[in-house]
């Protein structure tokens, strides 16, 4: 990318958040460095199957709901493993670099920040409550 075109684009950027009144994230490999629920079927076993039907879901070649639903079935996480899961990762070491920066820069300037993601409630819980977005803001 040529440099101009780069910031071009980096100014954009920066005005598209100042004018802006609220800020959508998504969660997986956005907000956070990876997808949760690979993370997830790896705790309970299943990594590498789960991955990559994640994969699959991610190219397109089924429907989000047919993919989350195949690799439900193969991780079968029971409510003690989920609840386990959260408590031996920590928000902050799975968020992507610099978010946490963005996140409190955008609330002190008045912005109304949300979550979104089409993964568990239950696993972004966490991250919610980290950087002190409420749960009325998660999707």
């Amino acid at each position: 990318m040529p440099v101009q075109k780069f910031l071009d684009s980096k100014r954009k950027a920066k005005e598209t958040f100042r004018r802006a009144d609220a800020v959508c994230f998504d969660v997986d490999s956005t907000l956070i460095k990876e997808e949760g629920i690979d993370r997830l079927a790896e705790f309970c076993g299943a990594g590498e199957e789960v991955a990559k039907l994640t994969v699959k879901a991610m190219g397109g070649s089924v429907t989000f709901r047919e993919a989350l639903k195949m690799r439900l079935d193969l991780i079968n996480p029971t409510e003690k493993q989920v609840f386990q899961f959260r408590m031996q990762h920590s928000p902050n070491k799975l968020l992507t670099q610099y978010v946490e920066g963005l996140v409190d820069l955008l609330r002190s300037q008045g912005k109304e920040v949300y979550l979104v993601s089409g993964g568990f409630r239950q696993l972004i819980e966490p991250f919610a409550e980290y950087l002190g977005i409420p749960e009325e803001n998660l999707f």
